[in-house]
């Protein structure tokens, strides 16, 4: 019997230990748990990024009573997905809630931040917090803390450091696993009692009485009842509703965004909820989470042996999505998907219908209907309610049940195909049936019911009747083609292959030959290790000292402010950038706004023809080369090139109101080029241009092999989590910009050009950057030129922060490359010629060219005399191509090593020793001696050989490369450092951008050394252009070196004005010196610069090895890194840990650009890889399981500053070596495949598990017992 719904005007709910009260009328239905947590209550430790639960940054803590286990529990959401009416009754912590300086930080705060786990800190926050729920929940083994980060992505720091700092966290935490880690007791702070009574105080006075809100535009219902929810329902007449669960739905499909009536919160239903035994079934309440549905499969599967598959359902539960959406995404929730989108491959769906669950639907008027997950997305749903899910028991001595999720990463990401199969046996040991299911072939197949019906009698593990089924398979599984998701072939062919998968999985040991045994289990990941191998010098101390960064803590704890968290000054504004929803080279004729300009809280629009200067983000003055528009002013570049600006009240009203803005255009006369290849296709030469040609000034005659082949490398994304931003606001004088910028020198000028005022007028100030990786070098021009534009006209503060989406698309990426070459050698692997073609595709335009990295690097390592290169750039139909970490180094060295490789292949030789025949005389050879012994990898290759002679379907590969990179300088940077007479402290400003590299720590420990005091005296301040005009970019690695070189100017100064009041007072104090120094009129503040000009300014090698092992499971195309040992020079490290860091960090984007990143475009140059969920950076358990660093010891560099070498970008260059790893696996599988093949295949974009799998060359008429 339902229960009047009473009227209420306001939820109540506890963020931290205070509670809040929410009044109707300040929000709407769509008011998410982050706008409410940022925007009003401007706690912005919690950050905003990707709005659809794909990268954690926004995660919050749930604290609540759980009525299943009567216990109080933590649980990790993203609040960005959270509706805020969804909250009344909750608990909520956020990153400030747990610690901070004032009150003490919690343990994960204070244990992340001294393992030296953040760089750039954008990911800190939310790290802490997924952490610090499974902290506070006990769940503390190793392996959980590995397995539960697959939803926080972090781009800086590769993901070794957070992951030891949490494990050291951990029960069952081993110095074999995590080497040196600090006692838990000795950080550990305890809760703050007023917590623990607050927590445990029911907030919501209601008890359990339903009610409604009632909005302008919606009403919002909470239910405790089905009861309820079914009067609800009933009542709502032709309104259009949705139920409110785990609202996670909305993070797949943007459809699920869009405004309904009636809104019904089912979160609170028991009869949705329940879990129990009914007879020889298994009833599930399909509003289970998840999270929940895990823990249940997997205590119930391991109690009770007729439900012992349910341990394999929570396996596969596992592998969707990640932990916070798991929290609240429900089995109803994730089966409505599959529902409303065939095309979705629902891992919940795929699962359920394999083991022959049954769901139980009831209507408004209680009528109950049991269907089959398939019966049920043909189901019309309106005023229905998915209440139950039925297991059936089995007797699994018959029964076999095996369910797998290909995807193209470890986690958070879903399936190119999933499949589930369930054999039950007949005493025989014949088939009594067979169900075959999967996903993501197309959207209206489930089962192969043809393969299904030839089974039935069958005996399974006969190889005449698995090829029967191969070819029963072949036949009817047609894929479709759904871009950007893998080819159909692929798809097919591994949908056939896991078929085998599971036959080679569940057939008895003696029906199986040796070498096909290992290809029914899955690859199994260890819990990784890593070791960070550097020397120190106590005599220098803080200098060479492996400290934390100095932010660390402000960054652990939430209090390191971004452009985004700036408070919002009095009538502010927001703007978002309006695209051009139009293929390249099309004429945009008209744009018409007038719509979006009658929406209330929408100001103004504008386009080029609003800029009183120039249209131009690209000043030439600077070392650009042509102009880049900031609007488009008639022909469009690239699809979803910026038109305009739109500018509003709130970030919310325009993402309603972007969408009513009108824009025509004349179609173009020709289709887009989006690639070298293409342009070379087509024979555009109007597109290529040579730069630079070197010849060789000898030629071998010794020429008894020829090697010919490509080389192709595409975009890939920076993926910074801050997007691209700026916060201006108008002053008296003038304004003053806060850009998320890497060049402060760029947008000053770029703004004043195009607003037409002096650049005096204009102050620029960066405090740090939540990642940067070199598209904020001149990209974030365009951003804040836009941003500058607004806030002039309208003489108000306006802030812009890009969505991920439009970062991704209308944001420029790492220069594509491609290279053709032929090389000619002698028997004993020696280079006689090398003939080679480079391009460069630079995008819509010729402006920044990375042409001389890509030289030096391919040059570095080989004697080159008989080198002929032509160094050519292409434009194609993109945005404009721009600097990523390594910019052309990368191009060079994956090159050159691919070469190397190619030709060891083709001679049979050891690459080692035909890259030791082409060594220019440099200390290179000695480290890849030394890198030899130190990773045994003589004995690992023989190890490996054995393994592949012993394994069909599992087959490992080692790679060892190497690079020269050579650093050059650039200025000018300028430094500032002041002494406080107060106390002695020191404060820096210096005019280089910290963005997580450790620029700060640097110069910090470089001050405090030159002047012999305390670290804790020194700090440092945001970058500016009043203390620094001028400074060049922060990029190519040489910045931190730079303002430490600037530091050290400076110190020398104020140590020679210091040194006569030391020599009076020869045992005073550093605050009596300065004391006596002041008082004496002395200036303690001196100014410190670094330009290429300076004394002692030069250029030199980096050198660096590498080895790689990795395992790759030829039925699925997956692979493992098995190990990676990485020797790099660094010179004489100023900070290690800061050093470490960055290796690391360098090596994992660089795996990520070779393995798991790509773009893919549409017909019309659209990007489709443009959220997190279909782009795809490396995640927690994609990095090498073991992975050792070393920091070449006793190895000065004697013209760097103070001996040391850069390290922020040289060491992605040998993340090529995974690749030429993965080649080297599969060269013994395409032999296996057939003897004729050859064993080498192009590197062509990242090689994914469809490159690997389609490449490895098997045919199902392979796959025999």
């Amino acid at each position: 019997m339902s229960t009047e719904i009473k009227q209420v005007q306001q939820i109540k709910f506890h963020i931290q230990d205070k509670e809040y009260t929410v009044n109707v009328d300040d929000v709407s239905p769509t008011t998410s748990l982050n706008s409410y947590i940022r925007d009003t209550l401007q706690l912005t430790g919690t950050k905003g990024v990707c709005f659809e639960g794909g990268c954690g940054a926004c995660t919050v803590v749930l604290y609540m009573h759980d009525p299943n286990t009567e216990k109080n529990i933590y649980l990790a959401v993203n609040s960005c997905l959270i509706p805020l009416l969804s909250c009344n009754g909750w608990t909520i912590y956020t990153i400030e809630g747990i610690g901070d300086p004032l009150n003490g930080y919690h343990v994960v705060q204070e244990t992340l931040a001294t393992f030296n786990g953040t760089q750039c800190g954008m990911c800190s926050p939310g790290m802490v917090m997924n952490m610090y729920a499974l902290y506070e929940s006990g769940k503390l083994t190793m392996k959980d803390v590995e397995n539960s980060f697959g939803g926080s992505i972090c781009r800086c720091t590769g993901y070794r450091p957070i992951l030891s700092a949490f494990k050291s966290l951990c029960t069952d935490v081993s110095p074999e696993i995590l080497g040196h880690y600090p006692d838990i007791e000795d950080l550990k702070i305890c809760k703050k009692d007023k917590c623990e009574k607050k927590c445990t105080t029911k907030c919501d006075k209601r008890g359990k009485e339903p009610f409604y809100l009632q909005m302008a535009a919606a009403q919002w219902i909470k239910v405790f009842s089905l009861s309820d929810l079914l009067s609800a329902l009933s009542t709502s007449g032709g309104a259009t509703y949705k139920l409110v669960a785990g609202n996670t739905a909305m993070g797949v499909f943007s459809s699920y965004r869009a405004s309904v009536d009636i809104y019904i919160d089912v979160t609170s239903v028991p009869e949705l909820k329940v879990s129990e035994f009914v007879g020889e079934t298994y009833v599930l309440g399909a509003n289970t989470t998840l999270t929940t549905a895990m823990d249940v499969f997997n205590e119930v599967g391991a109690e009770n042996p007729q439900f012992s598959y349910f341990i394999e359902l929570a396996n596969h539960i596992d592998l969707i999505a990640n932990v916070p959406v798991r929290n609240t995404g429900t089995i109803a929730g994730n089966l409505i998907m599959k529902h409303d989108n065939h095309d979705f491959p629902s891992d919940i769906y795929l699962i359920l219908e394999t083991v022959g669950a049954k769901l139980t639907i009831v209507g408004v008027d209680g009528q109950e209907a049991q269907l089959s997950p398939e019966e049920f997305i043909s189901q019309d749903m309106n005023l229905k309610v998915l209440k139950t899910i039925t297991f059936p028991s089995y007797l699994m001595d018959n029964v076999k049940f095996v369910s797998y999720k290909i995807m193209p990463r470890a986690q958070n990401t879903h399936a190119n195909v999933n499949a589930g199969f369930l054999f039950q046996f007949n005493i025989n040991g014949t088939l009594d049936s067979a169900t075959i299911v999967y996903g993501n072939i197309n959207p209206t197949f489930t089962h192969a019911t043809a393969t299904e019906t030839l089974l039935a009698g069958k005996d399974l593990f006969d190889d005449n009747v698995l090829q029967q089924a191969l070819t029963s398979l072949s036949s009817e599984l047609i894929c479709d083609v759904i871009p950007p998701d893998p080819s159909p072939d692929y798809r097919k062919q591994l949908a056939m292959a896991l078929f085998y998968k599971t036959v080679l999985a569940i057939a008895p040991a003696d029906k199986l030959s040796p070498k096909n045994q290992s290809g029914g289990a899955m690859l199994e990941r260890p819990i990784s290790t890593g070791v960070q191998d550097y020397e120190t010098n106590a005599s220098l101390y803080p200098l060479t000292q492996a400290i934390p960064k100095i932010e660390a803590l402000a960054q652990t704890s939430g209090q390191a402010q971004y452009v985004s968290d700036l408070p919002d000054s009095p009538h502010q504004l927001f703007g978002t950038l309006i695209l051009a929803d139009a293929p390249p080279n099309s004429t945009l004729k008209s744009i018409d706004a007038s719509k979006a300009l009658e929406v209330e809280g929408v100001v103004a629009f504008y386009s080029k023809d609003d800029i009183p200067g120039d249209n131009n983000f690209t000043p030439l003055e600077l070392f650009f080369q042509q102009a880049e528009e900031i609007f488009c002013s008639g022909r469009v570049h690239y699809h979803h090139q910026p038109i305009g600006i739109l500018v509003g009240e709130s970030e919310a009203i325009l993402r309603t109101a972007s969408s009513l803005v009108e824009a025509t255009y004349d179609p173009p006369t020709v289709g887009p080029l989006l690639s070298i290849r293409q342009v070379l296709q087509a024979d555009r030469t109007d597109r290529i241009q040579e730069i630079r040609t070197i010849e060789p000034t000898r030629k071998g005659t010794d020429i008894t092999h020829v090697v010919k082949g490509t080389f192709d490398i595409y975009h890939q994304y920076h993926f910074h989590l801050e997007q691209q931003c700026c916060s201006v606001v108008p002053n008296e004088n003038g304004m003053d910009i806060f850009p998320s910028t890497q060049w402060m020198d760029q947008i000053q000028i770029a703004v004043a050009k195009m607003l037409q005022i002096p650049n005096n007028k204009i102050q620029v100030s960066v405090r740090r950057l939540g990642g940067g990786f070199g598209a904020k070098i001149s990209r974030n021009g365009l951003v804040s030129c836009a941003t500058a534009l607004a806030a002039w006209k309208l003489r108000r503060p306006v802030k812009v922060n890009l969505s991920f989406s439009d970062n991704v698309q209308a944001i420029g990426k790492r220069f594509p490359f491609s290279s053709d070459y032929e090389v000619g050698l002698n028997d004993q692997g020696v280079i006689q010629y090398l003939t080679c073609t480079h391009y460069s595709d630079l995008g819509a335009s010729i402006n920044e060219i990375p042409y001389g990295e890509i030289l030096n690097d391919f040059l570095g390592s080989y004697v080159n005399d008989t080198f002929e290169i032509h160094m050519k750039v292409a434009v194609t139909d993109t945005h404009n191509n721009t600097w990523a970490r390594a910019p052309g180094s990368t191009e060079g060295v994956g090159s050159i090593e691919a070469i190397m490789e190619h030709c060891a292949v083709e001679l049979g030789m050891d690459p080692i020793e035909l890259k030791k025949a082409n060594f220019q005389q440099t200390p290179i050879s000695t480290y890849i001696d030394e890198l030899k012994t130190w990773a045994d990898i003589d004995t690992r290759k023989a190890d490996i050989e054995t393994f592949n002679q012993e394994n069909r379907w599992k087959k490992k590969g080692l790679a060892v490369v190497n690079m020269t990179y050579n650093l050059g300088a650039s200025g000018p940077f300028s430094v500032m450092v002041s002494i406080f007479h107060g106390d002695g402290t020191v404060q820096i400003s210096h005019g280089g951008i910290e963005m997580g590299q450790g620029i700060n720590t640097k110069a910090a420990q470089v001050c405090a050394y030159k002047f012999g005091i305390d670290l804790n005296f020194v700090a440092v301040l945001p970058s500016n252009s009043f203390t620094c005009p001028n400074n060049v970019v922060t990029g190519g690695s040489v910045t931190s070196e730079a303002v430490c070189y600037g530091v050290i100017q400076a110190c020398d100064q104020l140590i020679a004005r210091i040194q006569p009041y030391k020599d009076k007072n020869p045992n005073g104090t550093w605050p009596d010196w300065i004391t006596a120094c002041h008082e004496d009129f002395v200036n303690l503040a001196a100014i410190g610069m670094f330009s290429p000009k300076e004394p002692n300014v030069n250029e030199y090698p980096i050198y660096g090895v590498c080895a790689c092992e990795v395992i790759i499971d030829i039925l699925t195309g997956q692979h493992i890194v098995n190990r990676v040992d990485l020797l790099e020079d660094v010179g004489r490290s100023m900070s290690p840990l800061v050093d470490i860091g960055q290796v690391e960090g360098a090596f994992i984007m660089g795996l990520g650009y070779y393995t798991t990143e790509e773009i893919v475009y549409n017909y019309e140059g659209k990007i489709l890889t443009d959220r997190t969920w279909n782009y795809r950076p490396p995640g927690a358990k994609d990095i090498p399981v073991d992975f050792r660093v070393q920091l070449k010891k006793n190895n000065p560099n004697p013209v760097g500053v103070l001996y040391s070498k850069a390290t922020a970008e040289p060491p992605l260059c040998l993340s090529i070596v995974v690749p030429l790893a993965i080649r080297n696996a599969l060269a013994s599988a395409r032999l296996d495949a057939a003897s004729t093949n050859a064993k080498w295949f192009p590197i062509d974009g990242p090689t994914t598990i469809e490159k690997v799998f389609v490449n490895s060359l098997n045919d199902y008429k392979q796959y025999v017992l």
